[in-house]
């Protein structure tokens, strides 16, 4: 471990400094000169849409953005949502482990719903935040990577161009489309397969891809099928729960270019995952349910289904210098079924079955309208992006149980404290209005991008009898509520040089009340407890602070470090607020203050054409302002350095060093506090000619036994079943393109 822990710092030290090193290397007319006098690209180079919604490199943004592309996926054989951040620094993704999956991106100690996800700039459905601790647990794991062209990471509240949710940030998915394949003035079709395989859960994988162009009409499909068992934890003294599942996920485009300035863009996509889990750790006898399990299996599917138009008019109308409308339509449908025998505490065999069906729903129709105005003011440039924005959203949660007495056969609605059918949140309409303005002056080496955005947030609960059954009647009722919030920003780039510059950024961040939050009701006599509705709940808001400088050299090296500063208030979570005789009352209040600080640097030093030296470094501090307690969720320090050869030529090797500090600021003595450790990984990639490249890695190469901290929040350091929430030991992965 320390052999390990002191490579990494050896080799992230050197990423980070290098490239101010690289200036000190003799000029050309001192060395081999090179062929060629443009500039390598560099990281900071990538372009980024979802930070400024325009097309800007990196390096032009204030504030801290993450691109991985298509290529990035491939090379490191990335198959789900924690793959794809699994070497950023600050942004983790947790995982459960006995059944539910991948839950949500956390950023910089913030995640769950408090994270925007959109996929072409239509947002995907959220799931309700109030699930998270129940046995199906929390999953916003429903895009598949094989049709993602592009992911952009946006750090930070970024509710001035996105509105509420966006309190920690964005995480945009940009999509295959026709025009990566059809390149002008060449072949008017395509077609591409590509097998993958993954020995974290030894799942395999299989895409196709057609794209054509007929005229002025060029269109896509693609077709993804997964199939995969539970991941194996490393050195683990208990088995993991046994699962199977698979995946399938369709996507087609047609685009129609009528004449050179317009674009009309239909997309359709249907994603669809199966799961089927024996539960193992819930088998035993539970004194506190007054029951014993002997058997349980789970089936757990999620779909969403999406369908957007676009019309982009890239020329002036009037002072309109370019015009973006969209339309869409998203759906999510969870379906979550539990088989479980049951009897007597101590007993020798089951006494009866429980069928649990619990749903969620949720449809989304929306419009986006984005305008672009170019114009020179007070003899400053000025590049205006402003627009409109509307949805409409209806969700939905039934929960239905029964139990079935195995020796009369006879089936009756399960009680055990709730009455069935019911809905713990009653069907909810909610309205999202917006409207937004930004701007880019440029005066010199400055510039400055103020932004401001007015956002409508209106929920219409309608309660039914399955509703109530849930609430027990309580006495406080669910409320329609209305909120209006103004959410500011402002971007400060400075370019000292054409090699150096710094900037700094505030952000104000905001989320309403979800329909969950506000008018959940919940009644369990059993347990002595209940849940009362609050409709006076405020929307929850942040004030982000950041700065940062960077640097960026002809030879492709490039570095960035930046501190952050964010204060969040009026968290929303449950607390306790009465009692009705032997019931405990809870309710979900607005909470105090909770601030999380830190500094993330990253960079590559390319010391050679083919060689280049890459690392990280990531710390964040989080802390509840009234308790003074640590803030669970945000991850401890971790730092990365990895050696690359190649990537501009046919062959790439890396080898990966990543080490991570002990998750010891917890807010609870009795939780689980994962030990630091150190994890070394390999890929090479080879691509033989345009059309067949393949690559293959080795991961946790030392099979080192680890925990990800996001997995195991309020989890007991006397659990029992702690072993089964660590992360896999040594695997191989493997993907192979073809293409025609």
């Amino acid at each position: 471990m320390k052999t390990g822990s002191y490579l990494v710092f050896l080799l992230a030290t050197t990423a980070i400094a290098a490239p101010a090193l690289a200036q000190t290397q003799p000029a050309p007319s001192q060395a081999q000169a090179p062929t060629q006098t443009q500039a390598a690209p560099t990281q900071l180079d990538a372009v980024t849409t979802a930070a400024t919604r325009t097309k800007r490199p990196i390096d032009e943004v204030p504030g801290t953005v993450s691109i991985i592309t298509s290529d990035d996926i491939d090379r490191d054989n990335m198959t789900n949502m924690r793959d794809l951040v699994r070497d950023e620094p600050g942004v983790s993704v947790g995982n459960q482990a006995t059944r539910g999956g991948f839950t949500n991106y956390v950023i910089r100690g913030i995640g769950g719903n408090r994270v925007v996800i959109l996929s072409d700039g239509v947002r995907v459905p959220d799931f309700p935040g109030s699930n998270g601790g129940s046995p199906t647990g929390y999953t916003r794991d429903v895009v598949d990577l094989d049709s993602v062209k592009q992911v952009e990471i946006v750090r930070g509240p970024a509710s001035a161009l996105y509105g509420s949710d966006a309190l920690g940030g964005v995480v945009a998915y940009t999509t295959k489309d026709p025009g990566d394949y059809l390149k002008p003035g060449g072949r008017d079709y395509f077609a591409s397969l590509k097998a993958g395989y993954s020995g974290a859960d030894r799942s395999f994988a299989e895409s196709g891809t057609i794209a054509g162009r007929a005229g002025k009409v060029e269109f896509m499909g693609l077709y993804t099928r997964r199939d995969g068992h539970e991941m194996t934890p490393a050195q683990s003294s208990l088995g993991p729960n046994p699962q199977n599942w698979y995946e399938n996920n369709f996507l087609a485009k047609a685009v129609f270019r009528p004449n050179d300035v317009d674009t009309i863009r239909v997309i359709g996509e249907y994603y669809d995952k199966m799961t089927t889990t024996q539960v193992l750790s819930d088998f035993g006898d539970f004194p506190s349910l007054f029951t014993k399990v002997y058997d349980e299996w789970a089936w757990d599917r999620a779909q969403r289904y999406r369908i957007s138009a676009q019309w982009v008019h890239d020329a002036p109308i009037g002072f309109v210098d370019r015009l973006d409308l969209m339309t869409y339509f998203s759906s999510s449908n969870r379906i979550e079924n539990t088989y479980q025998l049951r009897g007597a505490v101590g007993g020798a065999i089951p006494t009866n079955r429980r069928d649990s069906a619990f749903q969620f729903n949720q449809n989304i129709w929306g419009a986006e309208l984005q305008l672009n105005t170019d114009a020179k003011l007070f003899d400053l440039v000025n590049n205006f992006t402003y627009g409109l924005s509307f949805s409409y959203t209806t969700t939905t949660r039934p929960r239905l149980r029964v139990a079935t007495t195995l020796a009369s056969g006879v089936t009756t609605l399960a009680s055990g404290g709730e009455n069935f059918p019911n809905k713990n949140f009653p069907d909810t309409n909610t309205i999202q209005a917006g409207a937004y303005v930004q701007d880019e002056v440029k005066a010199g080496k400055l510039t400055v991008t103020p932004a401001v955005r007015l956002d409508y947030y209106g929920l219409s609960p309608n309660p039914d009898a399955d509703f109530w059954r849930s609430s027990g009647a309580v006495s406080v009722l669910p409320q329609a509520s209305n909120y209006l919030s103004v959410s500011p920003k402002l971007g400060l780039l400075y370019r000292f040089t054409d090699e150096y510059s710094s900037f700094f950024q505030y952000a104000r961040g905001f989320r309403a009340p979800p329909y969950d939050n506000a008018n959940f009701a919940f009644n369990n006599t059993a347990s002595f407890y209940q849940i009362l509705p609050n409709g006076n709940l405020k929307p929850e808001t942040s004030d982000g602070f950041e700065i940062g400088t960077r640097g960026k050299y002809k030879s492709g090296s490039s570095w960035q470090i930046s501190a952050f500063y964010n204060l969040y208030n009026n968290f929303i979570d449950t607390t306790v607020v009465g009692m009705a005789g032997p019931i405990t009352q809870f309710q979900y209040v607005n909470l105090g203050a909770v601030r999380i600080w830190g500094f993330e640097a990253r960079g590559e030093y390319r010391f050679l054409p083919q060689w280049a030296v890459l690392g990280y470094f990531a710390y964040a501090n989080g802390t509840d302002q009234a308790t003074g307690l640590p803030i669970d969720s945000v991850d401890p320090w971790k730092a990365q350095a990895r050696l690359r050869y190649g990537y501009e030529t046919g062959l790439g090797v890396q080898l990966i060093n990543t080490v991570v500090g002990a998750h010891d600021q917890v807010s609870q003595p009795t939780y689980f506090k994962t030990p630091a450790y150190y994890t070394l990984d390999a890929t090479v990639g080879y691509t033989v000619n345009e059309h067949a490249k393949f690559n293959v890695g080795v991961w946790n190469i030392t099979d080192a036994k680890y925990w990800n901290s996001q997995d195991v929040i309020g989890v007991a350091t006397t659990n029992v079943t702690l072993d089964r929430y660590a992360q896999p030991g040594r695997y191989f992965g493997a993907n192979l393109t073809l293409k025609w």
